[in-house]
């Protein structure tokens, strides 16, 4: 099989709503969440989930270096970098380590994704018309984001000079002559501007007229027009979901798009919606707690309902989760990842007492990666997109088949969560 485009990925979420774009194009395509250990009966899309964003500097340089060494070694045609939307992440640091391992002539930056009002204008990040520091995205409680003009963002954490391609250089005549003089200052890196999604596409296609050593870096926006650019894209076959009995959808964390999506779930009829308490998780009473929740949401099974857990989220109790983690001598990160582990056991306990749930939604990539790995597995072999950049998938090495949903906390509208949920019980079509 060959191999055409390798993609690396800083967490769960990212990595299934970029890599569905080239399934989607007819390359089939799974995301491993390790770097493999050989190269044997890799599929032509392949998506690595570094799960880096959580971590140092350096060991999400050292680890975006690993994945890059794989994916060459492994004769991956192309090579994309998966950027979050909102520039969350060590985006820069990554796109240094590829460098090192590609050596591109050039770095295009687009992390653009029009379909959720992520646009880029004159260097300047937006979120639906607001610059990305005035958003949600500088309060984030990892990787607050308080730069929004994206060239000042990359220089400031690397070093190096960067390069801009505005709108007006994308749809005029000026592309070329603007690649080539920042090739002569050895200016590698280089941001696009794009305010819709034929602006990505019409940026790509001027783009690789004049280099094909290229490191292309985006979002699921730019990650969805490469195929065609690259003349990758391959006859589209059809994807049958087989039907869940029973759904669970799972949020570890409630951004604001996710809470509206949680509240429209949990006013349907046939949708029950159990809350947990993050604080709980730290006390010694959390394994009896533990399982009555597990019995809480079997006994929800048997009613005949599907179940929406979910953690809430609000400055009260995140401030008061990281007051007991302090105290524990727990970094923000080990905080989140505990809060994570607890909820996948919960996954996993009612996994074990109803062997009829196998369709699973889960928000966050955290949250995600973490009930994935509890049920045992190794990755998601990826059928198709039900919205904008959420995926459905199956699990990869576990025996029990699970369907799964990912979504991105940020994504989608009102109706999203409940909209997958009847889709993977066959009640609503999503040819």
């Amino acid at each position: 099989m060959s191999r055409l485009l390798g993609i690396i990925a800083d967490d769960l979420t990212g990595a299934n709503d970029s890599g569905v774009q080239l399934t989607e194009k007819g390359v089939k395509t799974s995301v491993l969440f390790d770097i493999p250990e050989h190269s044997h009966n890799l599929d032509s899309g392949l998506v690595i989930d570094t799960n880096s964003r959580a971590l140092s500097n350096q060991e999400a340089r050292s680890i975006t270096k690993q994945a890059a060494l794989f994916l060459k070694e492994a004769g991956y045609r192309y090579v994309y970098k998966k950027m979050d939307s909102t520039l969350r992440g060590h985006i820069a640091t990554e796109l240094q380590a590829l460098s090192e391992v590609f050596s591109p002539e050039f770095v295009i930056i687009a992390p653009a994704l029009p379909a959720y009002g992520r646009t880029t204008k004159d260097g300047v990040h937006y979120v639906n018309g607001i610059k990305l520091s005035e958003t949600e995205a500088a309060k984030d409680p990892k990787h607050p984001v308080r730069q929004s003009y994206i060239p000042s963002l990359i220089e400031d954490e690397i070093d190096e000079a960067v390069g801009l391609l505005t709108t007006e250089d994308i749809k005029g005549s000026t592309l070329q002559a603007k690649l080539q003089s920042y090739q002569v200052k050895n200016i590698q890196y280089i941001v696009c501007d794009a305010e819709s999604q034929e602006a990505l596409l019409q940026m790509a296609q001027k783009v690789v007229k004049i280099s094909e050593n290229i490191i292309w870096a985006g979002s699921a926006g730019l990650a969805e027009v490469l195929p065609e650019v690259l003349g990758i894209s391959q006859k589209m076959g059809k994807h049958s979901l087989t039907k869940s009995e029973h759904v669970m959808t799972v949020c570890g964390s409630l951004s604001q798009v996710t809470q509206h999506q949680v509240r429209f779930a949990a006013e349907q009829a046939d949708v029950t919606a159990i809350e947990l308490d993050p604080i709980q998780m730290f006390t010694n009473d959390w394994e009896m707690l533990k399982d009555n929740h597990i019995e809480k949401c079997v006994d929800v099974i048997k009613s005949g309902d599907d179940i929406v857990v979910y953690v809430p989220s609000n400055e009260q109790i995140r401030d008061k989760v990281k007051r007991i983690g302090r105290k524990r001598d727990l970094s923000d990160y080990q905080i989140g990842e505990h809060i994570s582990q607890s909820i996948g056991e919960i996954v996993v306990g009612v996994s074990e007492r109803n062997k009829n749930l196998s369709g699973l939604v889960l928000t966050g990539g955290d949250t995600a990666k973490e009930v994935a790995r509890q049920l045992g597995g190794i990755g998601f072999r990826l059928l198709k997109q039900l919205e904008a950049g959420i995926p459905v998938g199956t699990l990869i090495g576990t025996e029990k088949e699970f369907r799964i949903v990912t979504k991105a906390g940020a994504f989608g509208n009102q109706q999203s969560i409940y909209h997958a949920m009847q889709v993977l019980k066959g009640v609503l079509n999503n040819e």
